[in-house]
């Protein structure tokens, strides 16, 4: 259930910031994977890391490449909002449709134009998914730009698109995992989040195996501040229903300030109960925060091994 970060939403405003992203933006001879990213490309010839944003540009082209990855259960809805009437919506005019051939993974490909005031924009929008992860991969380029860019060169640049394997992305996160205490690393979202799982399954379904979530994120609240903190953010996992809080409290993790809730819930997919643990290790500016979610009857056994992951985590 790595869908209590609110996958609905995340899905719906990564989708519309991927098809209405246009900035006047500014090559690689190899597979290159923006930070953070899962997915990987060669961009066109000029094309360049963005530091804006996760993809490429080319300013001279006035091009670029937007990489949005997305937990695997966001592309059935993704791809309902590829109609062409939905497109129609944000400004885009379809002009082709067709399946795309990316190793491993379902694909296809919008192309079309999309006026933004004065300006012409060109757009190719690719849609992958696997059991793991979704992307949304939207090339744009401004039509009349010098040297503009063809659709030959982007659907060869796209036809290299390349998954980071679980070891590379591990390794692209911004803290490391010193113990994993029998758990996997199943996938790792947006560069900063890490899903952990003890079972055979990599897409969870419910509570049917253990899995815990660590993201890293903004937001340091003061000392006072941290009991509401972290409950509010309790209250935004998905799935769950009559969550009754078990204990909220404060301690230290390693030598870190820290703040402990633990919850009993149930599963809204098998209706089990569950055990829902969330700890926060907070920063300067920012905070980890790890949440785990077991059945009720197994959390004994799974809490210690939680706890040595927990103090496993460690920044680069």
């Amino acid at each position: 259930m790595p869908s209590a970060f609110a996958r609905s939403r995340l899905a719906g405003l990564a989708f519309g910031a991927a098809l209405l992203f246009s900035s006047a933006l500014a090559g690689a001879a190899e597979i290159s994977f923006p930070r953070g990213s899962v997915v990987g490309l060669t961009p066109p010839a000029g094309m360049v890391e963005s530091k804006q944003f996760s993809g490429f540009e080319d300013e001279k082209r006035r091009a670029s490449i937007l990489i949005v990855d997305l937990p695997s259960e966001a592309f059935p809805q993704i791809k309902e909002g590829f109609t062409n009437e939905a497109l129609a919506s944000k400004g885009i005019k379809v002009e082709t449709r067709e399946p795309f051939k990316v190793k491993d993974a379902q694909a296809f490909l919008v192309t079309g134009t999309q006026t933004a005031g004065p300006l012409s924009i060109r757009k190719w929008i690719l849609l992958v998914g696997t059991d793991t992860l979704t992307s949304l991969v939207t090339v744009q380029a401004a039509e009349g730009a010098e040297s503009e860019l063809t659709d030959k060169e982007v659907k060869e640049a796209l036809s290299t698109l390349s998954f980071r394997s679980p070891q590379d992305q591990v390794a692209a996160l911004p803290f490391t995992l010193k113990e994993l205490a029998g758990f996997r690393v199943v996938r790792t979202l947006a560069g900063s989040t890490a899903i952990l799982t003890d079972g055979p399954k990599n897409v969870i379904q419910g509570a049917e195996q253990p899995y815990m979530v660590i993201t890293v994120a903004p937001g340091a609240p003061r000392e006072d501040e941290r009991r509401q903190f972290a409950i509010r953010a309790l209250t935004t996992l998905n799935g769950l229903r009559d969550m009754k809080l078990e204990r909220a409290e404060p301690l230290r993790i390693g030598q870190v300030n820290g703040f402990e809730v633990m919850a009993n819930a149930v599963d809204e997919k098998t209706g089990e109960p569950v055990k829902v643990v969330q700890w926060m290790r907070f920063g300067q500016t920012g905070h980890v925060r790890m949440v785990a979610i077991s059945r009720m009857d197994a959390f004994p056994d799974i809490y210690p091994r939680l706890r040595a992951i927990r103090d496993g985590v460690d920044g680069r």
